[in-house]
């Protein structure tokens, strides 16, 4: 199936729904007892459609990547949009570029679509010193465009004080349960300053709790709990969502969340009447201690 894709005012684009590769290939740490079963489900997930592949240098020490790399070696490379981060303790200037030299290598790729900062870098590593060398691989033509990961409002416009290409996203944990996102103004800034939201988590890996009112929407719309959660999401403005899903059935229910959109008061509905509803992340809560000053 053709995904559809979400574009923002400065040109940039996103597929609605695409695979995340946490835990592909180890946590923080190699493992490679699963190499095979891994490319192979990435290798089904392209015959199904999905294009966008989001990972981070630190997923299995770099193993993610690597995996990737074999996974789609065969596929025309200018029709996947491939996305990595780099970790908070290595984005000084010097730090960056050996990560990314690091990442394309694992890659074997000449550059990627989409360079994420993990976090806000670490104390004593200035944010200008990051955005500078940001800048410069954009300038090289190495990183095509660069975003943000689990950022709070006030360290995106920071952050985007120091370049002048576009920060075409903000990837934070959001879902119809845990709604940080709302709650710190994400969502709200993302869709007012032309950035992409992206929803990591959006089925809060498959431990959402049963819902009345999601069995209710889906017999509404002939869907599943899934594939009403998913479609919340991606129906709402600037928001796309990626996921890691290594059961091929269960990528395949989800994909029926694409394609079709849930009227404006089923989104709102959901919004106020979600039975369960948390408003800091379980996973990375945004850090607001260290936060920039408004």
């Amino acid at each position: 199936m053709k995904i559809p894709l979400k574009t923002l005012k400065n040109g940039f684009s996103l597929p609605v729904y695409g695979m995340g590769l946490w835990q592909v290939g180890g946590r923080h740490e190699v493992d490679t007892s699963r190499d095979g079963k891994e490319i192979e489900n990435i290798q089904k997930a392209l015959e199904l459609g999905i294009t966008h592949y989001d990972m981070a240098e630190s997923y299995g020490a770099g193993h993610a990547e690597e995996l990737l790399g074999q996974a789609v070696k065969d596929s025309p490379r200018k029709k996947l949009l491939i996305a990595t981060k780099v970790s908070g303790e290595n984005q000084g200037y010097d730090g960056v570029k050996r990560a990314i030299e690091a990442s394309l290598k694992r890659l074997n790729m000449d550059y990627v679509d989409l360079y994420l900062l993990h976090r806000f870098p670490y104390p004593g590593l200035p944010i200008a010193d990051t955005m500078k060398v940001m800048n410069e691989l954009v300038e090289q033509g190495i990183v095509k465009n660069i975003g943000v990961s689990n950022f709070s409002v006030n360290r995106f416009k920071e952050a985007q004080k120091y370049t002048e290409y576009p920060l075409v996203c903000n990837q934070v944990h959001y879902n119809v349960e845990y709604r940080e996102a709302e709650d710190k103004d994400v969502l709200k800034f993302c869709q007012e300053n032309d950035s992409l939201l992206v929803a990591y988590r959006p089925l809060q890996k498959g431990t959402l709790p049963n819902s009345h009112l999601l069995n209710e929407l889906g017999k509404k719309y002939d869907k599943t709990p899934t594939q009403i959660a998913i479609n919340w999401l991606i129906s709402q403005d600037n928001v796309v969502t990626i996921a890691k899903t290594s059961n091929i059935e269960h990528l395949k229910e989800n994909l029926g969340a694409v394609g079709w959109q849930l009227e404006d008061a089923d989104i709102e509905r959901i919004r106020q009447e979600y039975e369960v509803q948390h408003k800091i992340s379980d996973v990375v809560p945004l850090d607001y201690e260290g936060d920039i000053a408004p």
